[in-house]
């Protein structure tokens, strides 16, 4: 069995859950650690960009950017001498995490790449935290070109994120996602390395050998689709 223990380096990206808001810093469960992570109110990106010392009223209005039971992706800043983690999400790609489907899988099956966030079937992202939690959504719009240069780039983003999080996603979105995740636990019922490479593969021949979403998982659906693994050895 694949080992379930993540051990954190500087720069991964990891998606948690925030398990409580204390007074200058969040806790965040990670999956595959025995220690919380800490996620200082120093190392979240505040409203509109905005690049100053915290003060008291941003420690009260903790809850109002991450409350307890959200899920967060972030990046490692630090590791302590005893294995916790500091995290931040000062970068605007990094945050709260609304409208899409969580996937869970050994740490050990996800290789660590250049990238960890990933457009996949041109319609969608895919968030590959090292520590085993896959996050996927529909894609972000696009940032739209300022006409308005005095409109902050993070302003606007932050708008696109609300908007795509109170959007409700179509069938056919779900569809793809439900299709994008099964094909994920294809990958991990086989202890297979799962990568966006592997998981597209496998929901390429879901299609292709005509397999309904919910038939995905079946034993011998898993062998017939994962079948291009053995064949290059």
């Amino acid at each position: 069995v694949a080992p379930q223990t993540y051990v954190g380096q500087v720069g991964d990206l990891i998606v948690g859950r925030i398990a409580a808001v204390g007074p200058t810093r969040w806790r965040v469960t990670v999956a595959g650690t025995s220690k919380p992570a800490q996620l200082p109110l120093s190392g979240v990106h505040l409203p509109g960009g905005v690049q100053r010392v915290r003060t008291a009223q941003d420690a009260r209005d903790m809850r109002q950017f991450f409350a307890e039971g959200d899920l967060v992706s972030a990046e490692v800043h630090n590791v302590q001498k005893d294995g916790s983690l500091v995290l931040h999400t000062r970068s605007l790609r990094y945050g709260k995490l609304e409208n899409g489907c969580l996937k869970i899988c050994p740490p050990s099956l996800i290789p660590r790449r250049k990238n960890h966030y990933v457009v996949m079937l041109g319609n969608m992202d895919v968030l590959w935290g090292t520590n085993g939690y896959i996050w996927i959504q529909r894609k972000l719009p696009d940032t739209p070109q300022q006409d308005n240069k005095e409109a902050p780039l993070a302003d606007i983003q932050e708008k696109l994120r609300k908007q795509h999080a109170n959007e409700p996603v179509l069938p056919d979105e779900r569809q793809a996602i439900a299709r994008l995740g099964n094909s994920i636990d294809c990958l991990k019922m086989i202890y297979a390395m799962v990568t966006p490479e592997s998981v597209e593969k496998v929901y390429r021949e879901s299609i292709n050998q005509q397999v309904q979403i919910q038939d995905m998982l079946r034993p011998d659906v898993v062998v017939s689709l994962t079948a291009f693994l053995r064949e290059k050895n």
